[in-house]
């Protein structure tokens, strides 16, 4: 364990039976779990009790379904068709997870176990983590994606919340294909003694990708009806009819700045859940399971679903290509604030 004083530690800890790393910075408490897809399962705000991500109450409830808690890494992110594509004359056959549609869904990592390289006190307000997962030949899915990377991931905690950065490297001799995303899933409500009906959640989502009955986009891009104008305006409900769609994404301007992300709001108590994104998660999925179950998942990503089977060009599309040696980075960050 390292301490700097009691309200900033960083330690190794048991959390339901699975190795985990404890963070505490700036009043915010975090919970990461390496062993499983280096899941941040748990985000809270001691100060004034709040509680930011749907946490499981049962361990093996969570890994029967891990991509609906905490921060699950999507790599790659989302629906592939039929689990195959071909980039750079190499064919890709994923496994077929999503029986119903005949689909890959959701990738690799957000199951596997990563290793813990550094925990750190940065001073007496901030603590930081990094955890690396290691692809080559030995790896279990490289017969799937037949690529050596290494993957770096690090969560600083502090008075300004969570930072995530993500940083990707292609360690292989030739071009690989590169999508991310999260499956974020943001409780809702964040504090104790608030509803429901309380939230409002903004996202800055641009034109709707149309999806087919398979759940992949038919390369059309629809205008936001009036109900999803809300997401860009004053707030939508986050419950109510279920949600499970698509959008390419679309800065809004707060106040003179852009914004990129979603703002989950407590408007009965003044409260203001940031989830800010950097510019290279170009798409957004959003998800509340049946419309009614406690959360919402604001999933940042950098490609379209099924990407490297459309048609489309990779601006729009935001499908990437990491040279060897090449390496890709983004942040995001999670932080409360108070409504003014």
């Amino acid at each position: 364990m390292s301490q700097c004083n009691p309200t900033t530690t960083i330690e190794h800890i048991q959390w339901q039976g699975e190795p985990a790393v404890r963070l505490l910075a700036g009043g915010y408490e975090a919970i990461l779990l390496p062993q499983v897809g280096a899941n941040l399962i748990s985000l809270k705000y001691l100060n004034e009790g709040l509680e930011f991500l749907r946490t499981p109450d049962d361990i093996n409830a969570f890994k029967s379904h891990p991509q609906a808690y905490g921060i699950p890494i999507l790599f790659p992110p989302n629906r592939i068709e039929d689990g195959t594509f071909t980039i750079e004359e190499t064919t890709y056959h994923f496994p077929i997870n999503a029986v119903k549609h005949h689909n890959h869904i959701h990738g690799f990592l957000h199951t596997r176990p990563w290793i813990v390289t550094r925990m750190d006190i940065l001073n007496d307000d901030a603590v930081e983590v990094e955890v690396v997962f290691h692809a080559d030949k030995n790896t279990d899915f490289y017969q799937y994606f037949p690529h050596e990377f290494q993957f770096t991931l690090t969560y600083r905690l502090s008075s300004e919340g969570l930072k995530q950065t993500a940083s990707v490297s292609n360690k292989s001799n030739r071009p690989m294909p590169f999508g991310l995303g999260y499956h974020t899933a943001l409780k809702v409500p964040f504090h104790p003694e608030s509803i429901a009906d309380d939230y409002r959640i903004l996202l800055s989502i641009g034109k709707r990708w149309e999806l087919n009955d398979r759940m992949l986009p038919t390369e059309k891009q629809l205008p936001l009806s009036e109900d999803e104008m809300l997401f860009r305006g004053n707030g939508r409900r986050p419950f109510g009819p279920p949600l499970d769609n698509h959008y390419r994404a679309l800065p809004m301007i707060i106040r003179g700045s852009s914004f990129h992300g979603a703002k989950l709001e407590d408007r009965s108590k003044n409260l203001r859940l940031i989830y800010e994104v950097g510019e290279k998660y170009k798409h957004w999925m959003i998800w509340n399971a049946s419309g009614n179950d406690g959360f919402i998942c604001p999933e940042p990503q950098t490609w379209v679903v099924n990407a490297p089977n459309l048609s489309l060009p990779p601006e729009v599309t935001g499908l990437t290509i990491l040279d060897p040696n090449e390496t890709w980075k983004e942040t995001c960050q999670l932080y409360i604030r108070h409504i003014d």
